[in-house]
């Protein structure tokens, strides 16, 4: 198979194109906007929108970011950079832009997709040995439907998605109302109090969200982004650490946790915001967890910001009705409510295949389903530090394609599949969110899982004690990817169930033991 279709050119689709093509595939990227980015890309980034993870750990591990850019950099930071990156590794000229795939088709060992140039307006038809589809979890806007919304529009009520919040003219002289509590809608309400005459947040439920300094000191990646911090989730898969901890260590675990709510509640003051969390920390960290915007809690406390713990219950032509009974006017209405997941170039068949009765996602270590052949996922695993998970995902196919990976068989894929939607019902309800694609705050176990598959290290060094409590260091991924021979063919069969084991255990399996049951790939 030589040629590579990938769709989407934002951080999953530029690091599927380089991988591919440092292997020797042709690689065509469909980009349905005019730059690369994705999320990042000019048009879809809102006002003062930033990262929620730190800039070294969000780099991709080959590639830092300048030195010059902030701890948390901007939108206009993560546009510049992925651009930068696409030029660096040559796979610019490899975009087609302003081109969308309309729909795709299986046949003859091919996949047929039909792509319309949006500015010629013209359709075209291109073949393809293998598709990867790069969209990610957020690929279309949400916006709620509610009655007589659209009487509302049409009398001249202003109704906005957050994307469309491009700066802060839109927001000045005016009474603003902001819908939902997670990153765009706290965001775009903690910069709204500076320049309107009103705000107003409208929210369904309080959530917790954790400052970018713990105790304005501690920086979150220290607390959130390592090994040991993720060892006081229960995965599906535990550790011998996991097993004692959630067991004996219980008493340990919950202490963790009411410590760090009772830090977030005297550091926000989140009592006298009337915003206490109903539920356990962590029962929500996970791809939702937000970050709280500079300023946030403390201008909900001075009344710059007007918090309302209720939905909106319908319009009317000249107001909006809440269903605590309370009527608002205001001049701008923001949804923010995020973007949903969407597949419009999949006919219903293999959309149906992709996912369970309830919707969920059923991909093979979130990148393939051992019911479609000659297509993949990669960006399908949302983390904390997508970047990175996009990047390893990326080579993990590849490989694949290039048959340096065997899979299990197809009944040894579907009960480890089974294995993890009971976890999700049973154990963590949350892990069903973005429809299953998230693996945090299991990143280390995704990560640890891909690397294995393809015969690789999980740590840089040797020292356990270090790998263990240290955040997480993209670089060190470039030692370890770097160990892959691209040009030579090697054989590895995947575990049937991967899991978070010692390191003792790790070399025993890499050392050449391989397990019955497996077959060809399904390429």
């Amino acid at each position: 198979m030589k040629k590579i279709g990938i769709i989407g050119a934002g951080i999953s689709g530029l690091a599927t194109a380089k991988a591919f093509k440092e292997r020797g595939y042709h690689i065509t990227v469909f980009e349905k906007a005019g730059d690369v980015g994705g999320v990042w890309e000019k048009s879809r980034s809102y006002l003062g929108v930033t990262t929620q993870t730190t800039k070294n750990e969000y780099a991709f591990s080959d590639f830092p970011m300048p030195a010059d850019y902030p701890e948390w950099p901007t939108g206009d930071n993560m546009s510049a950079y992925l651009r930068n990156y696409a030029t660096h590794f040559d796979v610019l000229k490899s975009i087609q832009f302003n081109t969308v795939v309309l729909n795709m088709e299986y046949r003859d060992k091919q996949w047929i997709a039909e792509i319309y140039d949006i500015e010629s307006q013209k359709t075209n038809v291109q073949a393809f040995d293998f598709m990867v589809v790069c969209t990610g979890t957020f690929h279309e806007k949400y916006m709620p439907a509610y009655p007589g919304m659209e009487d509302y529009i049409a009398a001249g009520g202003q109704v906005r998605h957050s994307s469309e919040i491009k700066d802060d003219s839109v927001l000045k002289g005016k009474k603003v109302a902001v819908v939902g509590f997670a990153k765009s809608a706290t965001d775009i309400a903690t910069q709204a109090a500076d320049v309107s005459t009103s705000t107003t947040l409208l929210y369904r439920k309080a959530q917790w969200k954790v400052p970018r300094f713990f105790g304005n000191k501690v920086n979150l990646k220290y607390l959130l982004f390592s090994r040991f911090s993720e060892a006081f989730f229960l995965p599906y898969r535990k550790t011998t650490f996991q097993k004692f901890l959630h067991s004996l260590g219980k008493p340990m675990v919950w202490m963790q946790w009411r410590g760090i709510e009772l830090l977030l509640k005297k550091q926000f003051k989140l009592k006298e915001c009337g915003m206490i969390p109903s539920h356990p920390i962590e029962n929500q960290i996970s791809c939702s967890l937000g970050i709280a915007p500079v300023g946030f809690y403390e201008k909900i406390q001075s009344k710059k910001i007007t918090a309302i713990n209720t939905e909106i219950d319908r319009f009317t032509s000249n107001e909006i009705v809440l269903k605590d009974g309370q009527k608002i006017r205001p001049d701008l209405l923001v949804f923010g409510t995020g973007f949903r997941q969407t597949l419009p170039f999949l006919n219903k068949k293999h959309q149906q295949l992709l996912r369970d009765e309830q919707g969920q996602f059923q991909l093979y270590r979130n990148i393939l389903s051992p019911k479609i052949k000659r297509l993949a996922f990669v960006g399908f695993n949302s983390s904390l530090f997508s970047t990175l998970t996009s990047e390893v995902a990326a080579n993990w196919l590849a490989e694949y394609v290039n048959e340096s990976i065997v899979l299990p068989s197809e009944t040894v894929i579907e009960a480890e599949l089974k294995t993890i939607r009971d976890w999700k019902k049973n154990v963590r309800p949350i892990a069903a969110e973005f429809s299953g694609l998230c693996v945090a705050p299991f990143n280390f176990q995704h990560l640890d899982q891909l690397m294995r598959d393809m015969g690789l290290r999980t740590c840089a060094s040797r020292n356990a004690f270090y790998e263990f409590f240290k955040p997480i260091n993209p670089k060190d991924y470039q030692k370890l990817l770097g160990k892959l021979n691209r040009n030579k063919i090697e054989t590895r069969t995947v575990r049937p169930i991967a899991s978070m084991i010692s390191r003792q255990r790790t070399e025993s399996i890499l050392s050449g033991r391989r397990d019955a049951g497996t077959n060809t790939p399904i390429v």
